[in-house]
């Protein structure tokens, strides 16, 4: 039977590719002296180990009968509340928040309410390949839109949108990250977002908002979510659904995120939230709530800001001491990414390889646009993982390649 087993595949397992992104954090994890920015990992210096410790231990404790339980597809009530006054959104019923086992679990069940085989799904180019791949799982079609340094640029989105519907295609939504998005930092400015929404509500179109980095600014002033924006002033709280996580700003183990959005959208992924997940871990999320309540998760965030600034502003340095002229690179106001760009003179693929055996790892720009449509001179360095004293070393032994 085992010699069978790859015949019975179905068609969408055989099409499925291992992430590029895991296979390198797998390869260079235990390499000794092996610098990666390669992978968008929080720092193990931000988990707040023995906080959580005595959190589990007191819940289990206290109020084990109910968190050992099965739980709600939709999440826990108690942490329902104490993320809507977290995030300052008291008002939202509770048919229009869920808890998800991150964010890209919510992407997913969004994807499967709406997507069809052969579907398309339009993002940004470059975009974050977990998300995409989520969505290719569900047999979405991605279609990238350009970038400039304000992120997705909006007559471009016009033009696609336009060009799709001409040609019979059925569009079912809009994927953006508009802060520090992945992998190029950039960020949406308010009239940004507000064109976004113009042409997606013009279009019927509806936006998910993937919104992982938001709590980690450093410099410039918070912008209102399009989620917010298209609620308040544009009256139209159907059009957006944000996709929110804990990953970044308490630990990726714990698996925890939420989405918000219109009930219409988000009941139907609670229904598949409960032929999958069945319910996201129950002691998790009423830790979590207890951290919260505590007052501990804003405290926590300014500690993680107080060691990813530093880091960024390293990189930033290290990037403009050692590399050769005809290159650039964004400044990122928040997040965890550099995104740099060379001249056509150098293939980051092939620069990849070189750089591993000088140790030293990091993503090609390749890998973050849909298939087939990638270019060849950009890569994506991570900040967030490494020390100050690693991030300038790393960055010497990548512009020695340069050069």
């Amino acid at each position: 039977m085992t010699n069978k087993i790859p015949a019975l595949y179905s068609k969408t397992t055989v099409s499925m590719k291992h992430s590029f992104i895991r296979q390198i954090l797998k390869v260079t994890k235990d390499v000794p002296g092996m610098i990666s920015f390669a992978g968008g990992l929080p720092s193990p210096e931000t988990f707040p180990k023995d906080l959580l410790a005595q959190l589990f231990a007191k819940v289990i404790r206290e109020e084990g009968d109910e968190v050992l339980q099965y739980g709600a597809s939709d999440g826990d009530r108690v942490f329902k509340e104490v993320i809507k006054n977290f995030e300052e959104v008291p008002y939202l019923s509770d048919d229009e928040i869920m808890i998800t086992v991150g964010s890209t679990n919510g992407i997913y069940y969004f994807t499967r309410t709406l997507v069809d085989p052969g579907d398309v799904v339009v993002c940004e180019a470059p975009g974050f390949p977990g998300s995409l791949a989520a969505m290719e799982a569900c047999g979405a079609r991605m279609i990238g839109v350009e970038m400039d340094e304000l992120g997705m640029i909006p007559d471009r989105l016009q033009e696609t949108l336009e060009d799709l519907l001409e040609k019979g295609q059925s569009v079912k939504f809009i994927y953006v990250i508009p802060e520090f998005q992945n992998p190029t930092g950039k960020t949406m400015d308010l009239d940004r977002r507000r064109r976004i929404i113009e042409i997606a509500k013009n279009f019927d179109i509806p936006i998910l908002e993937d919104q992982p980095y938001r709590e980690l600014r450093y410099s410039g002033k918070r912008i209102i979510t399009l989620w917010e924006l298209a609620r308040t002033e544009f009256d139209d709280p159907k059009l957006v659904t944000i996709a929110k996580s804990f990953s970044k700003i308490l630990g990726p183990g714990l698996r925890l995120g939420f989405a918000a959005g219109p009930p219409e959208m988000l009941g139907p992924m609670v229904k598949w939230a409960q032929k999958t997940t069945v319910s996201p871990d129950c002691a998790t999320q009423r830790v979590t709530a207890r951290f919260i309540e505590k007052g501990l998760m804003r405290e926590h965030i300014k500690k993680i800001i107080s060691l990813y600034r530093p880091r960024r502003d390293a990189m930033l340095e290290a990037l403009q001491q050692h590399m050769p002229d005809g290159m650039s690179w964004t400044v990122p106001e928040g997040g965890m990414f550099i995104w740099v760009s060379f001249d056509d003179g150098i293939d980051t693929d092939a620069l990849f390889e070189r750089a591993i055996e000088q140790k030293v790892a990091f993503i090609p720009g390749s890998k973050f646009y849909p298939e087939g449509t990638g270019k060849t001179n950009e890569m994506r360095l991570n900040f967030s993982y490494s020390s100050v004293d690693q991030i300038h070393e790393g960055i010497r032994r990548l512009a020695k390649l340069c050069c």
